[in-house]
């Protein structure tokens, strides 16, 4: 295990029982919906396109398993994984800003700028949502609703289907021949519409 995810799991366990032992002697007790974001981890390293580390009482496994198959088709340059991950609209749209001839050539350049940063053969080792925000007028989230509203203009106000939105704030762990890299702050935009979940960056 390395150092970084060493850290980070004591650091964790050490809120909580600094939490535990702060109410037993004031006299309270917490049930698990009351603690934030980060009280229940689960991690799972098999069961999704990379691992995964995220708090099952906020994000569900269908969550976990998109915003893992939009990194794992990054990862693996899998431009269908990819694109399944996404919202085609907004696929479309990274195609002409990228200047791209086609998406399986898109999800290769950013494979590519990934490993500029690591190396060729780079595997995420964890992915860990360690924030969350899930408020529509959290400016974050705002702004990329409004974006996605003027990208798909033509097929009327997109915002008005989209059920739930999140921000995922993420820890990128990274192997790669040349060593070990920890990529903090990264951002995904979780959306759920009619049509089921699908993962923005």
């Amino acid at each position: 295990m390395k150092p970084m995810r060493i850290a980070a799991l004591l650091t964790a366990a050490i809120c909580l029982l600094s939490l535990s032992a702060c109410s037993k002697r004031h006299g309270m007790t917490y049930t698990e919906e009351e603690l934030p974001y980060g009280g229940t981890m689960r991690q799972n390293k098999t069961s999704y396109a990379v691992p995964i580390t995220y708090d099952r009482r906020f994000l569900n496994e269908e969550q976990a398993e998109v915003v893992a198959g939009l990194l794992g088709g990054i990862q693996n340059a899998d431009a269908e994984l990819y694109t399944k991950s996404t919202l085609d609209f907004y696929a479309d749209y990274q195609l002409k800003v990228y200047e791209q001839d086609n998406k399986e050539a898109m999800v290769q350049l950013f494979h590519d700028n990934l490993a500029k940063q690591t190396g060729d053969d780079f595997t995420f080792t964890m992915v860990l949502i360690n924030g969350l925000a899930q408020d529509r007028n959290n400016s974050d989230i705002a702004s990329m609703l409004t974006l996605l509203d003027g990208i798909n203009e033509d097929s009327g106000k997109f915002s008005d289907t989209v059920e739930e939105a999140y921000k995922l704030t993420l820890e990128w762990d990274i192997n790669y021949s040349g060593g070990y890299k920890v990529l903090e702050d990264e951002t995904i935009y979780l959306l759920k519409t009619p049509d089921g979940y699908f993962a923005v960056m």
